[in-house]
C-alpha cells in the first residue's frame, strides 16, 4: 500500500482495523499529513494498536519511535478510565473455572479462599449475558451465583504484596447503595448524624467546639434556660474504589455538587469548603489499600425530610497501573552492571547475603533514560498530602526466586533520590534470582457518583 493511497484510506476510515502495522509504518512517512492521519487512526484503534506500536519502540527511525511512544502513553492512559469487560457465557460450569475465566478476561489475578472450603470444588454456576458486562457488574453477578464475598481492604492474600484479589466462599454478597463509573465503584457506606448540647457551669467560659462540627451560638443564661451551646455533626461516609488492576491517588477534595431531601431542601454545606482527608490507594502496595475512605460534610435542615432524594459528588484522582514488558534484571553476576530498556536504566551496585538473619540486601540505582515530559510529568507532580511514597517503589519493583515466586522486601533506607536499598525478607521463597522493574502509566480523571432515595438518620 503506497503512502498516497494509505493517507486517503486513513482519512476516510477505510484502513482495516486488523492491520495496524500498516498504520505504524506510516508514522515515519515523508508527508506530515500522512503521519498525522496514521496517528489518528491508531488512536482510534486503541488497545488493538498497542502490540504493533510496542514492536517499533526500538527501530532506528526517530519519528516512528517518538510517535509510537506518545501513542502508547495516550492509549494506555485512556484505557485506565474504561471498565474491563467480562463476557458471561457459563452454563453449569465449576465455580473455580469461572473465576479463572474472570482473571483471564480482565488481567486481574483472582483466587477463592479458603482454597479447601467444603463444597467449593463441587459448586457449579450458570452465568449468561448477551453482551459483556463491566467488571463490577459482572463481579456482582458472580458473587450472587457463587456465594462469594469480597472486601476492598483485603488485597494480598496470602502474601500482602502479592496482587491477588481474594473472593471468600460461602458468605454471599451483601451490598448497600453503589454508583459505578467506568472502572470505579463508589459505595455509600453510611450517614452519620450527631447532636450535642453542652451545658456551661456558672462563670466558666464556653470552650470552642471540635473541628468539623456545626455550632449554634451559646444561649444566654437564665433561670428557665441554662447557658449552653449546641453542636451538630452530619456527614456521608463514602468509599471509592478502582478495579483491582489499578491504583488510585486522590489529588483534590471530595466535592458534593447536589444533596437534596424529599422536601426539596438542600443539605449542602455552603458557609465554607470543608476539606476531606487525602489518601493514596494502591493494589500492589504493602500498606495501602485498594480504596479510599472519605467523609462528605452535610448540613441538616431544621425540619428534615425522610430521605435524601439525590446525592451527587465528584473526586479528582490519578489512576495508574503497571505497564507490561518489565525490565528484567538477572542477579547472577549482576553486581556493578547496568540493565536498560527504552525508558529506564537499573544498575545493581551491591548484593549482600546475611545467612544468619535469613536476609539479603540489594542496592540499586534507578534512573529514567530521558525526561518523560508533557502529560506524564504533570501527572507525576500533581499535589497530594502524603508527598512521595515508598509504596510507589513497591508497585514498580518485584524480586523473584528461581521458581518465579515474589519475595517480600522493604526499603531499608529512605529511598533517597534514585538509589534504593532493598532488604529481602523471604518466608518459604528461595534465593533471589531476578528483579523486575515495571514502568507505570497514569491518567488524571474525576470520579463522579450519584445516589437516590437514601434514608436520613
Amino acid at each position: 500500500m503506497n503512502g498516497a493511497y494509505l493517507v486517503v484510506a486513513v482519512l476516510i476510515g477505510q484502513v482495516p482495523a486488523s492491520d495496524p502495522m500498516a498504520l505504524v509504518t506510516q508514522l515515519g512517512a515523508a508527508r506530515y499529513a500522512e503521519r498525522e492521519a496514521a496517528a489518528a487512526a491508531l488512536g482510534r484503534l486503541g488497545r488493538a494498536a498497542l502490540p504493533a506500536l510496542r514492536s517499533v519502540r526500538d527501530v532506528k527511525d526517530r519519528e516512528i519511535r517518538t510517535r509510537a511512544s506518545a501513542l502508547i502513553t495516550k492509549i494506555e492512559g485512556a484505557l485506565l478510565t474504561k471498565p474491563s469487560m467480562v463476557k458471561l457465557d457459563f452454563q453449569d460450569k465449576p465455580l473455580t473455572e469461572v473465576v479463572r475465566s474472570f482473571s483471564d478476561q480482565t488481567g486481574i489475578k483472582m483466587a477463592i479462599y479458603p482454597e479447601q472450603a467444603a463444597g467449593l470444588h463441587q459448586k457449579n454456576v450458570t452465568l449468561t449475558e448477551a453482551e459483556p458486562l463491566p467488571f463490577w457488574q459482572a463481579l456482582d453477578r458472580l458473587c450472587e451465583a457463587g456465594q462469594l464475598q469480597y472486601n476492598f481492604g483485603m488485597h494480598g492474600m496470602p502474601n500482602a504484596r502479592e496482587p491477588v484479589f481474594p473472593l471468600f466462599f460461602g458468605m454471599g454478597r451483601l451490598s448497600g447503595p453503589v454508583s459505578d463509573q467506568g472502572p470505579f465503584r463508589v459505595n455509600l457506606v453510611g450517614l452519620h448524624y450527631q447532636r450535642h448540647v453542652q451545658f456551661v457551669p456558672g462563670g466558666q467560659p464556653i470552650v470552642s467546639n471540635r473541628a468539623g462540627l456545626a455550632a449554634n451560638p451559646p444561649v444566654a443564661n437564665n433561670p428557665r434556660r441554662p447557658a449552653h451551646s449546641v453542636t451538630e455533626e452530619f456527614y456521608a461516609q463514602i468509599q471509592i474504589a478502582a478495579e483491582p488492576r489499578l491504583s488510585l491517588t486522590q489529588t483534590g477534595n471530595l466535592k458534593l455538587v447536589e444533596a437534596i431531601d424529599d422536601r426539596g431542601q438542600s443539605l449542602l454545606v455552603i458557609e465554607k469548603d470543608k476539606s476531606s482527608t487525602q489518601r493514596h490507594s494502591a493494589y500492589f502496595g504493602l500498606t495501602a489499600g485498594p480504596s479510599l475512605h472519605l467523609q462528605a460534610p452535610l448540613q441538616r435542615p431544621e425540619q428534615p425530610g425522610q430521605e435524601i432524594r439525590r446525592l451527587r459528588g465528584v473526586l479528582p484522582v490519578v489512576v495508574a497501573t503497571r505497564k507490561g514488558d518489565p525490565l528484567v534484571v538477572p542477579l547472577n553476576g549482576a553486581t556493578g552492571k547496568s540493565f536498560h530498556n527504552d525508558e529506564t536504566t537499573l544498575e545493581v551496585q551491591e548484593i549482600r547475603a546475611n545467612p544468619n538473619m535469613n536476609q539479603t540486601t540489594i542496592q540499586i540505582l534507578v534512573r529514567p533514560n530521558r525526561d518523560s515530559g508533557g502529560e506524564a510529568d504533570r501527572l507525576a507532580s500533581l499535589p497530594t498530602s502524603l508527598g512521595r511514597r515508598n509504596d510507589a517503589q513497591q508497585q514498580q519493583l518485584d524480586v523473584l526466586d528461581g521458581q518465579g515466586r515474589s519475595i517480600p522486601w522493604y526499603l531499608s533506607n529512605d529511598g533517597e533520590g534514585v538509589r534504593m536499598t532493598l532488604t529481602l525478607t523471604p518466608h518459604d521463597q528461595g534465593a533471589p534470582t531476578e528483579i523486575r522493574y515495571y514502568s507505570v502509566v497514569r491518567a488524571a480523571t474525576e470520579v463522579s457518583f450519584e445516589f437516590h432515595d437514601i434514608p436520613l438518620p
